[in-house]
C-alpha cells in the first residue's frame, strides 16, 4: 500500500512467518502421506508406552534422585540469622549474626529489642532472586534500623514501630546501620566509602542541567557555611513549596571541611521552612546524616527533622554512645 512504511524488523518478521507457514504446509503433506492408513487410535496407542516411561523417569528423578533433571532450585534449609531472647531480668534482645572485618569474622550482635524497627534478616540472594546463583544464601544480617525520640533520645514505644512518616508532630529519628564488611582495605579506605557516597549523591541532586531544577527556575551553587559545616545546595525562589507538593529536588549538602569527607548531611533546602520556623509553611523538612562507625564496621544513616540540625554534634555523640551499648559476642559454630 503506497504511503505506508513498515519498520524493517516487522517486514523481516512477516517474511519469516510466511516462509515458516509455507514450509509447514509442505512438511504436513509429507507427514500425512507417511502415516496414511494408520488410524488415530493406533497412533495414540503407540504414544502411550513411551510417554509413560518418560513420566516414570521424571517421577523417580524428582523423588529419589533429588531433582537431577531440574534446574537448580532455591534452598529451604536456611539457618535463621536472628532470634529474640529474654534476659533473666525479662528484657528482650534481638540477637543478630553480623559480619565484621576482617572478612570472615562472624559475631553475635545483641540489640535491645525495643529499639529495633527493621532488620535485613532471612535467607535471600545477595542481589535479588536468582542472582548470581539461586542456591546461594547470605545468612548474615546486612543492616537494621533503630528509632528514638528527639531531642532526648528516649526509646520508641511499640506503637511507634512504623514511623517513617508521622505528619507535623514527627520528632522521631530513624537510624539505619549497614554492614561494611565487603569493603576491603583499612579504615581509611572504608571511610572513603562515605566520601564517594557524598560526591555521587551530590552529582545527582546538584546537576545544574537537571530538568527538575530548570523547570522550577532553580540553580545550584555554594551557600554560606552553617552549623560549623561547609555547604552547597539549590538556589532560587522556593516559595511555591508553601502550597505545592514536592521539594525533594531542592536540597542542601552540609559536609566537614576535611579529606576524606567522613561526615555529611543531605537536607531539604533551608528556604523550605519548617512549620515551627514559619507558621505559613505546612512542612517538616528532613535531614539525613551519613558517617562511619568503626566498632560495628558499619555505615550509619540517621534521618531526623531539619529543625534539629543545630544540635547535630550532640545527635552524633548520643547515637555513638547508644551503639556502644550494643553487645558483641562470639557465635557458637555459626549459631546464635
Amino acid at each position: 500500500m503506497s504511503g505506508i512504511v513498515r519498520p524493517r524488523g516487522l517486514h523481516m518478521s512477516l517474511s519469516a512467518f510466511a516462509s515458516f507457514f509455507a514450509g509447514s504446509r509442505i512438511r504436513s503433506a509429507a507427514f500425512t502421506s507417511l502415516f496414511s492408513g494408520i488410524s488415530i487410535h493406533q497412533f495414540a496407542g503407540w504414544l502411550i508406552g513411551p510417554l509413560a516411561i518418560v513420566a516414570a523417569l521424571f517421577w523417580v528423578a524428582n523423588h529419589v534422585g533429588r531433582n537431577v533433571f531440574a534446574v537448580k532450585t532455591e534452598k529451604t534449609d536456611c539457618i535463621p540469622n536472628e532470634r529474640f531472647v529474654n534476659d533473666p531480668d525479662g528484657r528482650p534482645f534481638l540477637e543478630l549474626r553480623w559480619l565484621m572485618d576482617p572478612p570472615g569474622w562472624r559475631v553475635r550482635l545483641r540489640v535491645p529489642a525495643e529499639y529495633v524497627t527493621w532488620a535485613d534478616v532471612g535467607c535471600e540472594p545477595a542481589l535479588g532472586r536468582g542472582y548470581p546463583d539461586p542456591n546461594y544464601r547470605d545468612v548474615y544480617v546486612h543492616g537494621f534500623s533503630i528509632g528514638v525520640d528527639l531531642p532526648d533520645f528516649t526509646v520508641l514505644q511499640p506503637t511507634d514501630r512504623h514511623i517513617r512518616r508521622r505528619g507535623l508532630d514527627r520528632t522521631k529519628m530513624i537510624v539505619s546501620v549497614d554492614s561494611e564488611v565487603k569493603v576491603q582495605g583499612g579504615e581509611a579506605e572504608k571511610v572513603r566509602v562515605i566520601q564517594k557516597n557524598f560526591y555521587n549523591t551530590q552529582r545527582i541532586f546538584l546537576d545544574p542541567e537537571s530538568v527538575s531544577l530548570k523547570s522550577r527556575n532553580l540553580t545550584v551553587g555554594p551557600k554560606p557555611d552553617k552549623f560549623n559545616l561547609k555547604r552547597v545546595g539549590v538556589i532560587g525562589d522556593m516559595s511555591r513549596y508553601k502550597t505545592e507538593l514536592g521539594g525533594a529536588e531542592a536540597v542542601d549538602f552540609y559536609y566537614v571541611d576535611r579529606k576524606p569527607i567522613d561526615l555529611w548531611f543531605e537536607c531539604q533546602a533551608e528556604e523550605i521552612k519548617d512549620h515551627t520556623e514559619d507558621s505559613g509553611w505546612d512542612r517538616r523538612p528532613e535531614c539525613q546524616m551519613f558517617f562511619r562507625y568503626a566498632r560495628l564496621d558499619a555505615v550509619i544513616t540517621a534521618e531526623f527533622p531539619r529543625i534539629f540540625m543545630p544540635m547535630w554534634p550532640e545527635i552524633k555523640l548520643k547515637l555513638e554512645r547508644l551503639l556502644d551499648t550494643f553487645e558483641i559476642g562470639e557465635l557458637n559454630e555459626g549459631q546464635l
